[in-house]
């Protein structure tokens, strides 16, 4: 099946959407009816049970058999529910959510970011994002494990002229050995500026963490930790460096207020490095921008997408100097 259609019609997209909201409608409702059924024909089928407790009393081989049958049978009726459950969730409805999911993005994020001012040669990828191999590289965020690792929603293109990338990005890691489910280190997006001082380079990397964040990071990129002259800051965040020179140089008191104001803008843990021109941006967020809600009709989730844009222009505006003029 072919997943994007080019020049898509916004009815046809709100057609797509109805109909996983059907299929959602279904999903919710599908495991306690399948559940109901088994249960009742289970019952049914074993009805000469409770004509054999009433003549013969629970102390019959006979009756104690067949209760012990019924009991596996009732789990039998949990495990095909659940089976249907999934299979349900994964040959329909996820197929009718991701169809429109990768049509809607397809269609409006770029069309929609391209009437924003500031931004240019804007390039979009719904599947696109940062390999796990590069982000354990730059250990900018909790890591967590390979297989719980997931990127998308890669948006590149320049914001005042700067060069960005900015992607999506999920970490996690095994709960407990009994539970399937992976616990959330870091959900949130990554932003990568290629230039954030026309002045300066860092000579390695100068990483900031709010404090709040360190307890979740494993390990650094860099081992030296760092005590700015600002004690207000040195409070707030932890800094790590190759060299303290460096640090300083990257780190003037202008700057850490820069970062300052960024993090009491962000509702959500901030994370920074410095590498020669670039400097890598995250934020951890309760939703990450260009998620898709079914239950949200489509022109107002393309009204949404501006919004999800608020990260990157913050970002921009309070961390970057390129572009802007030197003070005489």
């Amino acid at each position: 099946m072919k997943m994007v259609e080019q020049n898509i019609s916004g009815v046809k997209l709100e057609r797509l959407r109805q109909n996983a909201v059907k299929k959602h409608k279904i999903l919710r409702k599908l495991f306690p009816v399948c559940l109901i059924l088994f249960i009742g024909l289970t019952l049914v089928k074993n009805r000469f049970l409770f004509a054999s407790i009433r003549e013969y009393g629970w102390g019959d081989p006979a009756t104690q058999g067949a209760f012990w049958m019924l009991v596996g049978n009732l789990m039998l009726s949990v495990i095909f529910a659940g089976v249907i459950f999934g299979f349900y969730y994964m040959l329909v409805y996820k197929k009718a959510y991701d169809l429109f999911c990768i049509n809607f993005k397809n269609k409006y994020v770029l069309d929609t970011l391209r009437q924003l001012p500031d931004f240019s040669e804007l390039r979009y990828n719904a599947g696109g994002g940062l390999s796990y191999e590069e982000m354990n590289r730059l250990k900018l965020i909790p890591g967590g494990q390979s297989v719980f690792y997931q990127s998308s929603d890669e948006l590149s293109g320049k914001l005042d002229g700067v060069p960005f990338r900015a992607v999506n990005v999920c970490t996690g890691e095994k709960a407990s050995a009994r539970s399937s489910t992976p616990k959330i280190l870091f959900e949130g997006q990554v932003i990568v500026f290629s230039c954030f001082d026309n002045r300066k380079i860092s000579e390695g990397f100068v990483q900031v963490f709010s404090k709040k964040a360190l307890s979740k990071l494993r390990e650094t990129r860099v081992p030296l930790p760092i005590q700015t002259e600002n004690s207000v800051f040195n409070e707030n965040f932890a800094v790590f460096a190759e060299n303290e020179q460096n640090a300083f140089y990257i780190l003037t008191p202008q700057v850490m207020e820069q970062i300052t104001a960024f993090q009491e803008a962000m509702e959500g843990n901030v994370y920074l490095s410095f590498s020669e021109k670039s400097l890598y941006v995250t934020c951890s967020q309760l939703r990450n921008p260009f998620h898709i809600y079914i239950d949200i009709p489509v022109e107002e989730q393309r009204q949404k997408i501006a919004g999800d844009t608020a990260i990157l222009r913050s970002a921009k505006e309070i961390l970057i100097r390129a572009g802007q003029s030197s003070p005489k």
